[in-house]
């Protein structure tokens, strides 16, 4: 039972190429349930993570790579069909990329990372919602695509932008950890 969070996570994987294949073909609705599936196992594994204590080593690295990895590849479907908003998916790719490489960072050294914030699963949340809205009705009106990935894009800097005191605070315990050992040597 305690592996069902990481088999969820998993799934999430699995369900890309399906999300791919069945946008690629114009099935919208269909790409709209398989990206819903996905948004619901998200919110499932993390649940059943945190309520039973299933949290794993695995799971804090498999369950991200899910998410960024989905989030992603909707990202590049949807401005394959939306090339004209590119602003608002390069936003978003920048902040990921960013986040991305200060995760790096972090591993790098070592450090223990805490799972997401309430904003980061706000913005989850948002980006699903609004993606699933927009994959399933392809023929919104151009005002409510730009407000709806303007809601997204918002979310997701501001999540970015308070994940950065955070980043500062695990650098700072690098620091003292690395000047703690530098003393013990000496």
């Amino acid at each position: 039972m305690k592996h069902i969070p990481n088999i969820l996570s998993f799934v999430r994987i699995l369900l890309i190429p399906v999300f791919i294949w069945l946008m690629w073909n114009d099935n919208t609705t269909m790409a709209a349930v398989v990206l819903l599936a996905s948004g619901l196992t998200d919110f499932l594994d993390g649940a059943l993570a945190r309520r039973f204590g299933w949290i794993s080593p695995l799971g804090k690295v498999l369950d991200p790579v899910a998410d960024k990895a989905t989030q992603l590849t909707v990202c590049v479907m949807m401005l394959l069909r939306l090339s004209h908003l590119w602003p608002f998916f390069a936003l978003m790719f920048f902040k990921d990329f960013v986040m991305l490489v200060c995760g790096g960072y972090l591993l790098k050294n070592k450090v223990k990372l805490d799972g997401a914030r309430w904003f980061g699963k706000v913005s989850t949340f948002a980006f699903y919602a609004v993606m699933v809205v927009l994959v399933f009705v392809p023929t919104l009106p151009s005002w409510l695509v730009i407000t709806l990935l303007s809601v997204i894009t918002a979310c997701a800097d501001i999540s970015g932008l308070l994940y950065i005191p955070q980043f500062i605070a695990y650098r700072k315990s690098i620091g003292s950890v690395n000047s703690e050992q530098r003393r013990s040597r000496e």
